[in-house]
C-alpha cells in the first residue's frame, strides 16, 4: 500500500497508543485498524511509518524500554548504573507484561541492539572481563522478567495470600514477618549475579586455570 505523502500522525504518538492498546487489551488486540480507529485516521495513514504490524510491535516494545539506556559517559561506577538499568527494565516488564515474548525473541527483530552494544562497549572500557559481559546481561534480564512476571501473574503472590494460621502457623509468621520487599530482594540478586558472573569468568580466564 503506498504511504501516504504527509503524515497525519506523529510516529511517536502511534506507538504510544499501540503500547496502551497492547497494556490495556493484549498483544493480539493491535491491529492496523484498530490502531487507526483509535487515531482516529484511515489506516492508510499509518503506513507513513511502519510497514506492517510486526514494526508497530517492536516499536512499542522500544518505546516500553526507552528508560534502559546506557550512559554516555563514565561518570560512575559500572555496577551502579547496571543495576538502575535492571530495575528499569524489571519495571518496563511489569507495566508491559505482554511484551515479554517479543523481548524473548528480539535479537532477530533487532530491539535494543544498538543500546546493547554501547553497553558492551562501555563495560570493556570499565575492564570488565569481556567474557563476563553477555552472560552478566542475559542473567540479569531473565531474573528481571522472571521478577517482573511472578508480581504480575493472574494468581496471588504467596506473600499476599491469607493464611489460615491454625493450618500453616509457620508460614503465616514467615510472611508477617517478612523483613526484605521484593524490591530489595531483587536488588541483592542482581547485585549477586554480577559478582558471581565476573567472579567465575575471571577464575576461568586467569592463567593458574589454563
Amino acid at each position: 500500500m503506498a504511504r501516504p505523502k504527509v503524515p497525519l500522525i506523529s510516529k511517536r504518538k502511534a506507538l504510544e497508543v499501540a503500547l496502551d492498546i497492547i497494556d490495556t487489551e493484549g498483544i493480539d488486540a493491535l491491529s492496523i485498524r484498530r490502531l487507526a480507529d483509535r487515531l482516529k485516521v484511515n489506516g492508510a495513514s499509518l503506513y507513513h511509518h511502519f510497514e506492517n504490524k510486526e514494526e508497530i510491535v517492536v516499536g512499542a516494545a522500544m518505546l516500553a524500554l526507552e528508560e534502559v539506556r546506557t550512559p554516555q559517559t563514565h561518570d560512575e561506577p559500572w555496577r551502579v548504573w547496571i543495576l538502575r538499568n535492571a530495575g528499569r527494565l524489571r519495571e518496563a516488564f511489569r507495566r508491559h507484561p505482554d511484551l515479554v515474548p517479543v523481548m524473548l525473541r528480539r535479537q532477530p527483530l533487532g530491539i535494543g541492539t544498538a543500546q546493547l552494544d554501547a553497553t558492551v562497549r562501555l563495560l570493556e572500557d570499565e575492564d570488565v572481563p569481556t567474557g563476563a559481559i553477555a552472560p552478566m546481561l542475559e542473567a540479569l534480564e531473565l531474573y528481571a522478567i522472571a521478577s517482573a512476571l511472578h508480581e504480575t501473574r493472574g494468581d496471588t503472590p504467596i506473600a499476599d495470600q491469607e493464611h489460615d494460621t491454625a493450618k500453616a502457623p509457620n508460614l503465616a509468621r514467615a510472611i508477617t514477618q517478612r523483613a526484605v520487599s521484593a524490591e530489595a530482594i531483587f536488588e541483592i540478586v542482581c547485585e549477586k549475579i554480577i559478582d558471581s558472573v565476573v567472579a567465575a569468568t575471571e577464575e576461568r580466564t586467569s592463567p593458574a586455570s589454563a
